[in-house]
């Protein structure tokens, strides 16, 4: 569901004359004849649409077909089809997906459409607004519209006022208009008209108590509504995409390679988005609107998430050269949108800040992209490792800033060691870890140790590697080993001081994991 902000911006359509333009745009309505449709209501038939001839000769809704065919012998009366003005209503609705991907369906003759962000397409919300009721007359529907910042107030204003935008005070600009306007049962209006309260701004001034107990709770809700000094949650024809690209053109296109040329704009204003989010396409759908009205859709998914053009660019185009046959566009495409409608959070390294093709960057490409991100996020943010000169295992690596400590040209980091034998974990543990031990001799290397509550068999040990209490800064002497388990997993383990040094028996430690 939509959700109602202070900058939304609310078109409300009303189609007043629905279900006699439909008739007359099938054909069914004879010529030179005024024309009305009828229901049968609470046992009696009773006009629920006249055209725009029957309305100039007096003809109004809710009278009863007796008194109209007295008042216009020659009237064309219709029963009423709501199965096929709701049909209609929704191929509208469909239609006006082309202006903005959230289309609200206001049964039985109106629409809401959420323009927020899209009328700078259209030069204006304005001409955005008339464009769409000059091109649904010329469909041959009859429509009114108005713009307001809350769907409450768009909805009165296009079938309570002349007013097509409201104000920047909204209270003014309702105040003026009847309760019926705030869209309340028939039975809470006309309470309300009894009471004397007939326009919203006596309602504004009335005493807020009074009015919930006489009209109920929810006339005092859609009055709060309209304002915006409450939240309302419509539900969309069609889920509203979590992000989208819409592009109307000068010209209708008619080949598949122009409408490439304007999905490769679309996905590059997608991906844009994607981006801020961390995300990737998981499914689209490429939505062309025809000049006919009609609305062809291209969908595509990938298996993972995907923000690149060209993977994106090369699916669309396999899809539109299939369906080149099909698309049927002989009046040509006006407008396209891209929908995401399904995303996921990309994991993992973010996307290339520096132009880094090879599989390994050299060093003047590292130093390029260090440069980048140094000024796009701080040098106190850019890190480098560092490795220190010292014995101490704890000391032996820190992180500096990356512009104030570059490596030496040629270094490439660590050295690796020339008989290529690993003496330092992967993985050193910022406090060594204590373990149970159990060794054939004292001074010698375990057999089997308890960590974690996991006893681990050693099927062979290397060592120790002696580091001395003067260079451990007066800390006891330690004997590393590297030991591996029957499991295959190795570890770095050490003993901290000697057997018969002292009273205290010597402890050990698991200090890192070479895997």
């Amino acid at each position: 569901m939509p959700a109602l902000s202070e900058s939304a911006t609310w078109l409300a359509i009303v189609l007043p004359r629905l279900s006699t333009d439909r008739l007359i745009r099938s054909g069914r309505a004879p010529d030179n004849k005024p024309l009305a449709v009828y229901a049968k209501e609470a046992n009696a038939f009773l006009l629920t649409g006249v055209d725009a001839r029957a309305s100039a000769l007096g003809l109004k809704l809710a009278m009863s077909l007796a008194d109209a065919r007295a008042m216009q012998p020659h009237l064309a009366a219709i029963e009423a089809e709501p199965e096929e003005d709701a049909r209609t209503l929704d191929n509208i609705a469909a239609w006006c997906e082309r202006f903005t991907p959230i289309v609200v369906v206001d049964a039985p003759d109106g629409l809401f459409l959420d323009i927020t962000g899209c009328a700078h397409l259209f030069g204006s919300e304005a001409a955005l607004r008339d464009q769409i009721v000059t091109r649904l007359a010329a469909q041959g529907f009859a429509a009114r519209a108005a713009l307001a910042p809350t769907p409450g107030a768009a909805w009165a204003l296009a079938r309570h006022s002349r007013v097509a935008r409201a104000s920047a005070d909204l209270v003014q600009t309702l105040a003026p208009l009847p309760v019926e306007a705030l869209r309340l049962q028939e039975e809470s209006a006309a309470l309300l008209r009894r009471l004397g309260l007939k326009t919203i701004g006596s309602l504004l001034s009335a005493p807020r108590s009074s009015f919930t107990a006489r009209a109920g709770e929810r006339a005092m809700l859609r009055l709060d509504q309209a304002l915006g000094r409450a939240p309302e949650a419509l539900s969309p024809r069609r889920p509203a995409p979590p992000v989208f690209a819409l592009r109307r053109f000068l010209e209708p296109l008619f080949n598949v390679e122009t409408i490439l040329i304007a999905t490769e704009h679309l996905c590059g204003d997608v991906i844009a988005k994607l981006d801020r989010r961390g995300a990737g396409a998981r499914r689209a759908a490429l939505h062309l609107f025809g000049v006919d009205g009609r609305d062809r859709v291209i969908e595509i998914g990938v298996s993972r998430p995907e923000r690149e053009m060209k993977p994106l660019l090369r699916l669309f185009r396999e899809k539109l050269d299939r369906a080149a046959e099909n698309l049927d566009a002989e009046f040509g495409i006006e407008a396209a949108r891209l929908d995401v409608v399904q995303l996921e959070r990309i994991e993992g390294a973010a996307r290339t800040l520096a132009a880094v093709e090879d599989a390994e960057a050299d060093e003047d490409k590292i130093a390029s992209l260090v440069d980048v991100l140094s000024v796009r996020l701080g040098a106190h943010r850019v890190l480098r490792p560092k490795f220190n000169d010292t014995h101490q295992p704890d000391k032996a690596g820190a992180w500096c800033a990356a512009l104030s400590n570059p490596p030496a040209r040629g270094s490439g980091g660590a050295r690796a060691p020339r008989d290529g034998v690993m003496r330092r974990p992967l993985t050193l543990f910022t406090r060594p870890q204590p373990i149970e031990t159990l060794a054939t001799v004292p001074d010698g290397p375990p057999i089997r140790f308890r960590w974690r509550r996991v006893l681990r068999e050693v099927a062979r040990a290397e060592g120790p590697e002696r580091i001395s209490g003067d260079w451990l800064g007066g800390l006891p002497t330690r004997d590393y080993y590297r030991v591996e388990d029957k499991e295959g997993r190795r570890y770095w383990l050490y003993r901290e001081g000697f057997y018969g040094e002292s009273e205290e028996t010597p402890r050990w430690f698991v200090h890192g994991l070479f895997a």
